[in-house]
């Protein structure tokens, strides 16, 4: 018997595949907005390990929640989730409102599954990743959102007087798990999407911030984004402001290059607003025409004229199927599958 059918009859028939194997193996890769899609190269593949991370109230929630209402759609379901896929979000911060969930156009809260402590039951670090580890390994496809890394708290710290320090436990935990489930992830193609913050460095030396979370997170990661930077997103006509543009940078891509950077809009009770990026991205490749306030589309026969972005981008969400044809052109122009 030879070497390989020695190991196949062991270790099973697919555990040895060709490179040709791997490169056509089918992945279903889930777009984000239409800036984020273009930096990351056209999305998120499933089977990703993903890290947002940036200072505090930047969109990283709120950006993470509208990903979920996108996965959920039929047609990026997978396996026995024939209506889109479940998710689980491990609500650690214990921040999560009504609100948050209710912003999000399309978030369907029937397969959206809140995990998080109760009176008489509060949950430590290691109930939370144990919790997580058992959605990566017993239902395949899922997404699930860890909010954040960073308030992981150890059973050794929640149960120790304020004056007794724990060093490292929160990253050696985090080393474990990362460690337990790097290779269940791509197999049962889940989406883990984790959040972390970026703390204040008091040595001097460095980076003026320092993410709390660890190391092995960071060996672990496909994807990367950070927020370097967001601002109001003000209307000019009455100065109010009805979101916050967010600056994300790529880290780390599954699918295309480091180092690229696009703004992203946030808009307050709907989530990532899809139609004023698209607005923007075909305003800066020329699709769309802008004349000091007024914008032409002149991707269309009639080349229709708007004045101002709110009005073209209200023709986008009323005529959903020139937002994708538009959708379609801009990425097509762009290199993006």
């Amino acid at each position: 018997m030879s070497f390989k059918e020695d190991v196949l009859k062991n270790f099973g028939d697919d555990i040895i595949l060709t490179g040709n194997a791997v490169v056509d193996r089918k992945v279903i890769t889930i777009p984000v907005s239409p800036s984020l899609d273009i930096v990351l190269n056209g999305g998120i593949p499933e089977g990703s390990f993903v890290v947002l991370t940036g200072q505090p109230k930047c969109g990283k929630t709120t950006s993470s929640l509208d990903f979920c209402a996108t996965a959920q759609r039929p047609e990026y379901a997978y396996g026995s989730f024939k209506d889109g896929r479940e998710v689980y979000y491990l609500n650690i911060e214990g921040r999560l409102k009504k609100r948050d969930l209710e912003g999000i156009v399309g978030l369907n809260l029937d397969k959206f599954h809140v995990i998080g402590s109760q009176q008489g039951k509060i949950l430590h670090g290691e109930e939370y990743l144990q919790i997580a580890e058992r959605i990566i390994n017993e239902i395949p496809g899922s997404i699930l959102i860890i909010d954040s890394y960073s308030a992981l708290c150890t059973e050794a710290e929640i149960t120790s007087d304020m004056d007794k320090m724990q060093r490292a436990d929160g990253a050696k935990l985090l080393a474990k798990f990362c460690r337990k489930v790097a290779n269940v992830i791509p197999v049962n193609k889940n989406i883990v999407i984790g959040i972390t913050h970026l703390m204040g460095n008091p040595t001097g030396y460095g980076a003026e911030f320092k993410e709390k979370s660890g190391q092995a997170i960071a060996y672990q990661t496909d994807i990367k984004l950070r927020a370097k930077s967001f601002k109001p997103w003000i209307l000019s006509a009455d100065s109010t402001q009805i979101g916050q543009e967010i600056e994300w940078q790529v880290v780390c891509s599954a699918l295309g290059p480091p180092g690229a950077s696009i703004t992203s809009y946030l808009r307050y009770g709907q989530g990532i607003d899809k139609q004023m990026e698209l607005v923007q991205l075909a305003s800066d490749i020329g699709l769309i025409h802008k004349g000091g306030a007024w914008y032409t589309l002149t991707s269309l026969e009639d080349k229709p004229k708007f004045q101002g972005t709110e009005k073209i981008r209200q023709y986008l969400v009323d005529n959903p199927e020139v937002y994708q044809t538009l959708l379609k052109t801009v990425k097509e122009t762009m290199g993006i599958k």
